[in-house]
């Protein structure tokens, strides 16, 4: 059995998510204390109890210590089991953190895995669900790791409620990830608001629309009003933005006070600092990329926009589970190259 200190590094539930996924995949159990030792609630809260009861379902694993405030868990995993699962996070428990977790580990099933989740869509400290669809999950297709998304109802703090089914292909063995270095073509994205007029989406989208080509960036920005069934729950809204031919992604969220015009520009912004960088990998989708590389066959390498804590820590992470072999070149905070010789997982 595998023991993983939870306030190692970063500290935070990423921890719990990642090694309950190599625990799956890997059908190897571990233990993990001091959850969230150092945050002001430390242990398990609402949404980690859900990835792990959720995540012990889809593998028939044995489950001790998964109560509120937690901070010592064992998982126990058995078989990955293909089929049909709902799962309620309740509120605006994060949707796409539930999914980190959850689509790696679906994609080792024995047969096609569909989730439907309720939850939170675009809520604060989390990737929103267009930047997982169109930046993270296009790079896991690179590798073979097929997943799909379709959102029936976005879901915003602080009533949640957002609908969404996600299919996950099975697969046997991981490709590597070796992403081509090219110029940027032109920048997508989409900006949308529910409950709130449309011009608060026209206007985030107007706003990221100016900051690009003021960099010389082309860009098409799509404007959604959600209004009548698609409506969520609680007012708010989103821009994304994303590189045609990159890895490299932004998000902002709009919040109370917060003009229209400022969310726009600071997606736009950050991609426009991001791509000046040089890097093919955003350093929010970094973090995502360690797992399925360590897992692959042969050696995958890509750089990074910004190197950052959470990406170390899921690197020391996959090291402890798989084996494999990391080179990071550059800083924390700076721009960096991460290469990675994976273990060459097969589903089992």
């Amino acid at each position: 059995m595998i023991t993983v200190d939870g306030s190692m590094m970063e500290g935070g539930g990423q921890l719990l998510r990642m090694a309950t996924a190599y625990s799956a995949i890997l059908r190897e159990p571990f233990m993990i204390h001091s959850i969230r030792a150092g945050r002001s609630q430390p242990g398990l809260r609402p949404q980690h109890l859900t990835t792990l009861r959720a995540a012990a379902e889809l593998t028939e694993a044995e489950l001790s210590g998964a109560e509120l405030g937690s901070t010592t868990v064992t998982f126990k995993p058995k078989n990955i089991r293909g089929g049909n699962y709902r799962f309620d996070i309740g509120t605006a428990g994060s949707v796409t953190l539930l999914l980190q977790c959850l689509a790696p580990i679906a994609a080792y099933a024995d047969r096609r895995v569909e989730l439907h989740i309720t939850g939170g869509t675009a809520v604060r400290w989390s990737p929103p669900t267009p930047f997982l669809e169109n930046i993270v999950w296009r790079a896991f297709d690179a590798m073979g790791l097929r997943c799909s998304l379709e959102v029936r109802r976005h879901g915003f703090y602080p009533k949640g409620g957002g609908e969404v089914t996600a299919s996950v292909e099975p697969t046997e063995t991981l490709n590597p990830f070796l992403p081509n270095h090219e110029s940027v073509g032109t920048v997508y994205g989409v900006s949308l608001c529910g409950r709130l007029p449309r011009h608060v989406a026209e206007r985030q989208a107007a706003s990221a629309t100016e900051t690009l080509n003021q960099s010389g960036l082309k860009s098409r920005v799509s404007v959604s009003h959600l209004d009548g069934a698609e409506a969520p729950y609680s007012p708010g809204s989103l821009i994304c933005l994303w590189a045609d031919n990159m890895f490299l992604g932004s998000d902002s969220l709009g919040e109370r006070g917060k003009p229209a015009e400022k969310v726009g520009h600071e997606a736009a912004a950050s991609l426009v600092d991001q791509i000046r960088t040089g890097a093919v990998v955003d350093l929010h989708t970094s973090d995502h990329m360690i797992l399925p590389c360590s897992l692959a066959e042969g050696e995958s390498s890509f750089s990074t926009s910004r190197l950052t804590l959470h990406t170390l820590t899921a690197v020391e992470l996959a090291k402890m589970f798989t084996g494999a072999e990391f080179r990071v070149m550059g800083r924390e905070g700076q721009p960096a190259t991460i290469s990675c010789t994976g273990a060459g997982h097969t589903r089992k």
